[in-house]
């Protein structure tokens, strides 16, 4: 995959996810609604809507490059490494959306992010947790039900701020376009394996092509176009860096989200840490100091410890690949128990109120 120029990126900018986009202007224009959106647009392919049908014949339609065994050994990546991997996911990925100004002004104006943090922090582990299941993005997968239900909440979220934007008369970016969808699909891949390595996580060269290929699919079916998805942990470090230069220009908007995750989850499963240390390995994982300060992260003296801890965390992660498979199910275990406790009973639902857009 070529790494898109500045110009191609900012082409990418004005473009959002065309079968999803149309999938929703069908929904809205017939007033159709359900608790599980994904699941409505499948009986609306078989009913006969050439909308719903088009976005299922992409999704039910895997590539040639998919290699069921790369996805399901990059998911014991993560997941034998589950309390450190989460640390890197919440701690770096989900901070580094908010870098990117549209990014940040979307999710401030959704309100969730301030009102009701800690649930829609837990909303996005309990869809990567689907991804990380057995089979899980498989066809009648947990995972891919929960990517689509979140690519079609994206879109409907995309259709009211474009909307909104117009009646106020405001000339702004294309709420989560493919440009965005790009740098965050870079979080959960690029992103998390710098993390866990930052760590002191031991990571094999086959171990990140794994991970790499689990969410290059799973960022597939996200709605990323596929010349924004690089084909190997390599190309996708270089794809971070211009998407980088590009997007990236941490404002006051994207600094109290990242002061609201950071005090959501202070004392709080996974964690159970102060607020202070939460920024410091926040400071850790984030990939780039200039990223890390525009945020708001601090560079605290305790930052000096890591190579101490890599030690030991090197020693623990390279005795866990002998026994990856069993490892892995205690990760699972692990996962489940955090996200049952942080969402209270309450299933995510991947949904946002439907106005009368």
């Amino acid at each position: 995959m070529p790494i898109p120029t500045r110009a191609q990126i900012l082409d990418f900018e004005k473009i959002g996810d065309p079968l999803a986009d149309a999938v929703v202007d069908y929904l809205y224009k017939n007033k159709l609604r359900a608790p599980n959106i994904w699941q409505l647009v499948q009986q609306q392919a078989q009913a006969g809507s050439k909308e719903c049908q088009a976005l299922c014949d992409e999704v039910f339609s895997v590539p040639e490059w998919v290699d069921w065994q790369q996805i399901e050994r990059g998911a014991q990546v993560f997941l034998r490494s589950a309390p450190l991997a989460l640390v890197a996911f919440a701690l770096g990925a989900l901070p580094l959306t908010y870098a990117v100004p549209n990014i940040a002004r979307v999710l401030a104006s959704t309100k969730r992010l301030e009102q009701d943090a800690i649930r829609r922090l837990y909303e996005t582990g309990s869809m990567v947790a689907d991804v990380l299941a057995k089979g899980g993005l498989k066809a009648d997968g947990v995972g891919l039900n929960s990517v689509l239900r979140v690519r079609l909440l994206h879109t409907f979220v995309r259709r009211h701020v474009g909307i909104d934007d117009a009646k106020k008369g405001l000339n702004l970016p294309l709420a989560i376009n493919q440009a965005e969808m790009a740098w965050v699909a870079c979080g959960f891949s690029y992103v998390v394996l710098v993390g866990l390595e930052r760590l002191g996580v031991y990571l094999t060269d086959d171990d990140k092509r794994a991970y790499h290929h689990l969410w290059r699919y799973a960022n597939y079916l996200m709605g990323v176009n596929p010349a924004l998805l690089a084909n190997s942990p390599a190309q996708d470090a270089l794809l971070y860096a211009q998407l980088k230069t590009v997007l990236c220009a941490p404002d006051d908007c994207g600094r109290l989200l990242t002061n609201t995750l950071a005090n959501s989850f202070a004392g709080q499963p996974p964690f159970f840490l102060p607020r202070r240390e939460l920024g410091v390995l926040g400071s850790i994982v984030i990939p780039d100091k200039d990223l890390t300060q525009g945020l708001g992260f601090n560079l605290y003296p305790e930052r000096h410890l890591l190579p101490l801890v890599k030690a030991v965390v090197y020693t623990a992660s390279r005795t866990s690949t002998l026994a990856t498979a069993q490892v892995a199910d205690w990760g699972r275990d692990y996962i489940r128990y955090v996200l049952d406790d942080g969402l209270k009973g309450r299933m995510a639902d991947f949904q946002m109120q439907m106005g009368a857009h």
